[in-house]
């Protein structure tokens, strides 16, 4: 890395947002511009090799904070999502977690949170029982107990809805009484996504007043 005094900064003709550094008639770095103004790179700023390996380690923190607040953008991530990702783009483990720190910091990432809204979400469009979605968000990454405290909101009542909306769902609003196949077949759908045996004997009764109704 050269060395020396900085002789210009010129910003960059496509992004607004970087700016080149050059010492005598080089260009030896590009940064963001927070970068630029953290460090102080102005004209005139002497530049040691240390200082320039401090200066690019910061743009490349900087780079996969920029990169994970865009994926952020898309949706809400949990911790585990976010560091995968980085790492996915070859950012190293240490990077990542240390983004992912800075980020808990600031609000932007917050799992309880995510948790929270990942059952209340689940409950209104897309009905599972309190063992899936368990499931589903530690495969995201949530930690158990973060996970059992957000699906402990989940009633009784809620899940039996829940439960009654997909039957509902599975049906496409059919009229009459379900057939003994089909009775079967509904119960061990319900079963396969983790509904407690006391609610799938639930609607099963459900299903039979149907039936005597």
């Amino acid at each position: 890395m050269k060395s020396g005094r900085i002789t210009a900064v010129h910003r960059d003709a496509k992004n607004q947002h970087r700016y080149h550094i050059q010492i005598g008639d080089d260009i030896v770095f590009s940064v963001h511009e927070d970068i630029l103004v953290k460090y102080q790179l102005l004209k005139g700023t002497e530049l040691d090799e240390a200082f320039c390996r401090e200066v690019l380690e910061a743009e490349e923190k900087h780079k996969a904070y920029l990169l994970a607040l865009r994926y952020l953008g898309i949706r809400p991530r949990t911790k585990k999502q976010v560091a995968s990702y980085l790492q996915e783009k070859g950012y190293e483990g240490d990077v990542a977690d240390e983004i992912c720190r800075r980020m808990e910091e600031q609000g932007y990432l917050d799992d309880e949170r995510f948790a929270r809204q990942w059952v209340d979400e689940r409950m209104r469009l897309k009905p599972r029982s309190s063992y899936m979605m368990r499931m589903e968000l530690q495969q995201r990454g949530i930690d158990s107990d973060t996970a059992e405290a957000a699906v402990r909101a989940v009633s009784y009542e809620d899940e039996l809805e829940a439960a009654r909306r997909l039957v509902e769902k599975k049906r496409r609003h059919r009229q009459g009484p379900p057939e003994p196949d089909e009775e079967r077949k509904l119960l061990a759908m319900l079963a396969r996504k983790g509904f407690a045996g006391s609610i799938v004997q639930r609607i099963r009764r459900e299903l039979r007043e149907d039936v005597e109704s």
